[in-house]
Formats: C-alpha cells, sequence, structure tokens
C-alpha cells in the first residue's frame, strides 16, 4: 500500500470519509502515527488513552469491539518492539530491530493507519470537536472506514483470548 493508498476510493471528494482523510486533524494524526508506530512507549501511552474514553454509548458503541481489538493491537505490537530490541543471547551481532520481522510495505501503511486514526480518536477538537453534540461521529465514520481497510491487522485481536496480544498470531497476513 502506497502513501496514494491513504487516500479513499470514493467518486465524489465531498464524501465524509474524505473530508475527515483530508482534515488538518487527521493530516496531523496520520504524521504522528509515524512516530507512536515504532516506539513501544507511545503505543502503550495511545491505547490506554483509547480506554479512557466511553465507548459504551452512541456513536462509539458502533464500532467498540473493533476499538476494543485495534488497543489489543496497539499493545501487542509495544511486546513485540521491546522483544525485538532485546538482543539474542546467541546472535551478539544483531540487526536493528526495525529490521526483524519486518511487515511488508503495505501491512506497514495499514499499521500506521491504524494508529492514525486512534490518535485522531482521542484528539478532541478534529473536524467535529468531540466536545459538541454528535462529536464523535467523525471519528466512527473514519474508524469504520479504516477497521474495513486493516480488518486483516484487526482479526487476529478480536477475541478476547487475545488480550494483550499474547495469544494473537505474530504475523498471519501474507
Amino acid at each position: 500500500m502506497t502513501e496514494q493508498e491513504w487516500k479513499p476510493l470514493f467518486r465524489t471528494p465531498t464524501s465524509t470519509v474524505t473530508k475527515i482523510l483530508r482534515s488538518h486533524a487527521f493530516l496531523r494524526s496520520r504524521e504522528r502515527s509515524a512516530t507512536i508506530v515504532e516506539s513501544s512507549h507511545e503505543l502503550r501511552a495511545l491505547a490506554d488513552l483509547v480506554d479512557t474514553l466511553d465507548q459504551s454509548g452512541a456513536p462509539l458503541a458502533a464500532v467498540a469491539d473493533r476499538v476494543a481489538a485495534a488497543v489489543r493491537f496497539l499493545r501487542a505490537r509495544a511486546i513485540r518492539l521491546d522483544d525485538a530490541a532485546v538482543p539474542s543471547q546467541n546472535s551478539p551481532d544483531m540487526t536493528e530491530p526495525e529490521d526483524i520481522g519486518a511487515p511488508s510495505a503495505g501491512i506497514a501503511t495499514r499499521e500506521r493507519l491504524l494508529v492514525a486514526s486512534l490518535h485522531y480518536l482521542v484528539t478532541p477538537v478534529d473536524l467535529v470537536p468531540d466536545f459538541k453534540a454528535g462529536g464523535y461521529i467523525d471519528d466512527v465514520f473514519l474508524l469504520a472506514w479504516v477497521f474495513g481497510v486493516a480488518t486483516n491487522e484487526l482479526t487476529p485481536y478480536l477475541s478476547e483470548d487475545s488480550e494483550g496480544g499474547e495469544s494473537a498470531p505474530m504475523e498471519t497476513r501474507h
């Protein structure tokens, strides 16, 4: 998946998802995602922020199961980054952590997109500010679209058994 594929494939430039993806708030979240996705500390901090949101009411309740899976994905990615940073006793001349088990470009792009959408979710001032009535509706539109795009990345984290990412497969995608 290339940078061009971050853009929605809709015929009209005025679709809701297109407006959200082109918004200043999402562009800022997208920029931050490049840093967050490579830092176990920042991934855990973002997961903790998402966990503080009340997802029991509308409209967030509509995507709460996928948001929970995305939080498990963040925590599992943080664990993988930590594990990759610890040198193996068998191999003192280890390669850089980011080279170990590096996902394909498409997977990496979808992972950054997941991180960006969760960052957008916890950003209170976005296209529709969260403190206004109906403020999370733009977040839900974005999350629903992203969860569709990144379904392969989320699927291993949808069950309760994958809490913490420990039992979720590391790489089940091709």
